[in-house]
């Protein structure tokens, strides 16, 4: 029988498959049961526009990404091109730690990060930085918030809004969502790690309704954009960590799970 604060606590895993063992993991360290159905997916997209931007790099000042995945799909494309593109010009900045530790993988240095790792976190840090006239990529997802587009322009700044992927629910996550609602009568905790996540669960637990009554899981988003969809999809959200990451959001889910005082 496992131990650790977790133990006999069932966790529900929403994110994309190839991220949600990160985690998993990180649920199981501590005892947990982390049950996986992948509601989001993503997918490269844009391919053309893309590669009209990579062709023209050397003309701009600044690339910025939001996500770890607007790092890999824009770097994935880079990738495939035949000429090696020279990023020595260009100033990075990302969202996060995580998307900076994507960032390094592929060989680059982020210029900015913010201290707060929201959207907003970066605009402020980027005061000051991005200058009048200065042109900026912002690689990010077809769902991705276009508030950092807006301030960036509001700055002078010529920002090309570029889609390197989009974000769609996988094929087989209502049969998966059924079959766990089936098999755990009641879930623990349910883990939402974006927006997506929120709404395409929403859509299929909806679908599932006549043949599933509500187990209201707590529900533990990684921050308050998810947290906000959630709660404007009539979820009660319990579970919000300051500090947006899946490790704090663990550690928030055991703190909960023993009765203490969520920070």
């Amino acid at each position: 029988m496992k131990s650790g604060p977790l133990a006999g606590k069932t966790v529900l895993v929403t994110r994309a498959k190839e991220q949600a063992h990160d985690l998993s993991r990180l649920i199981e360290r501590q005892g947990g049961e982390a049950i996986e159905v992948p509601l989001i997916e993503f997918q490269s997209t844009n391919f053309h526009q893309v590669q009209k931007v990579l062709n023209e790099l050397q003309d701009y000042q600044w690339l910025i990404f939001t996500s770890t995945n607007g790092v890999r799909f824009f770097m994935e494309q880079v990738q495939t091109m035949e000429q090696k593109l020279n990023f020595t010009s260009l100033k990075i900045a990302v969202v996060g730690e995580k998307t900076e530790e994507m960032l390094e993988r592929f060989g680059l240095k982020a210029t900015v990060i913010p201290k707060e790792y929201v959207a907003e976190g970066l605009v402020e840090a980027l005061m000051g930085k991005v200058k009048k006239g200065e042109r900026v990529i912002v690689a990010r997802g077809n769902l991705g918030r276009v508030d950092l587009v807006h301030q960036l322009s509001q700055m002078g700044a010529m920002v090309t809004d570029l889609f390197v992927y989009e974000t769609v629910c996988p094929i087989k996550a209502k049969e998966q969502l059924h079959r766990v609602l089936q098999v755990h009568k009641q879930l623990d905790y349910i883990t939402f790690t974006s927006s997506s996540t929120v709404r395409h669960y929403i859509k299929l637990f909806k679908l599932l309704k006549h043949e599933q009554k509500d187990t209201h899981p707590t529900v533990a988003c990684i921050g308050p954009i998810a947290a906000r969809t959630a709660v404007n999809n009539g979820l009660n959200v319990t579970i919000v960590p300051h500090t947006y990451t899946i490790e704090h959001l663990v550690e928030q889910i055991v703190i909960h799970s023993r009765g203490g005082k969520l920070s």
